[in-house]
């Protein structure tokens, strides 16, 4: 029998037998190859870090007027535009917690939620943005007599079409819209959630409808562009409840859609309501 077949190596040797010695340099180089080439394959593949942020800890104070109907704002002038008018900007306002404004408290902002008048306001609390929209989990809140008359009013809302690439179908005559997407929440998908997907999503985001902040709609298209609507009733009620067992699911919903600023409010009747598939594109006629 040849030599190299009864190579024998014991650890304490100084040297490996040749055989045993080219295995081993072989197996490090594939495992040095092997290791990199996988850790790229899992950078690559991995999603990013959600951009929404949560102030948590940052206290900030703002000064604006203060609407309820049909969802607790608060509307600042952020700035003017070329031609000198004020842009207005609205930032939707969330108890602390997992609770909606009126919530926050302990119930005694209620009165200031049920006063329909608009009301000009101080509020301190940490901002939540994410994608262009803005919400503020309220520390504290109280009412003033403004000394300067013009301080900014919410303006009237527009009814209007989404535009596109944003999957949705109008009837012209009644101005209803159907719009397919996930069903969310706005603090929860904004920034305290993070990221705002998967089981610890969805127990966030029932957690937040069940304690009254405003369900979400997040409508996305195939070029990755995403638009988000506020769910509301047909005459601006709350629809927590009825929308509470689809929290994080893929729904389908018909309604009549008003921009207010620069967010958007779907005024629906949950009886439209469809639960399907939250990754589908195109949703099928359903306004009637």
């Amino acid at each position: 029998m040849p030599e190299q077949d009864n190579e024998f190596y014991i650890g304490w040797q100084a040297e490996a037998p040749p055989r045993v010695a080219r295995l081993i340099r072989r197996f490090v180089l594939a495992l040095g190859l092997f290791v990199p080439a996988v850790a790229l394959l899992v950078v690559g593949f991995q999603r990013g870090f959600s951009s929404g942020t949560f102030e948590y800890g940052k206290l900030t104070e703002l000064t604006g007027t203060l609407t309820t109907d049909p969802v607790p704002f608060l509307t600042i002038q952020n700035g003017t535009d070329a031609t000198g008018n004020p842009v207005l900007q609205k930032i939707l306002l969330v108890g602390p917690g997992k609770f909606g404004f009126t919530e926050g408290d302990n119930g005694h902002w209620l009165t200031l939620a049920k006063t329909k008048a608009p009301q000009p306001v101080r509020v301190s609390g940490f901002l939540i943005y994410h994608d262009g929209k803005t919400a503020l989990e309220v520390a504290g809140i109280e009412t003033f007599e403004p000394l300067n008359p013009q301080t900014p009013k919410p303006s009237n809302p527009q009814t209007l079409e989404p535009s596109n690439p944003l999957p949705s179908t109008r009837d012209e005559p009644s101005n209803l819209i159907t719009l397919q997407g996930e069903l969310a929440d706005p603090k929860c998908l904004f920034g305290v959630m993070k990221p705002g997907e998967g089981k610890p999503h969805r127990d966030c985001a029932a957690r937040c409808i069940a304690g009254g902040i405003p369900p979400l709609l997040k409508v996305a298209n195939a070029g990755g562009d995403t638009e988000y609507y506020l769910l509301v009733g047909p005459n601006g009620e709350a629809l927590n409840e009825r929308l509470l067992p689809y929290a994080a699911d893929g729904v389908r919903v018909c309604g009549r859609l008003e921009k207010m600023d620069d967010w958007l409010v779907l005024y629906t009747d949950p009886a439209t309501l469809q639960r399907v598939n939250k990754f589908a594109l195109n949703p099928g006629p359903l306004c009637q």
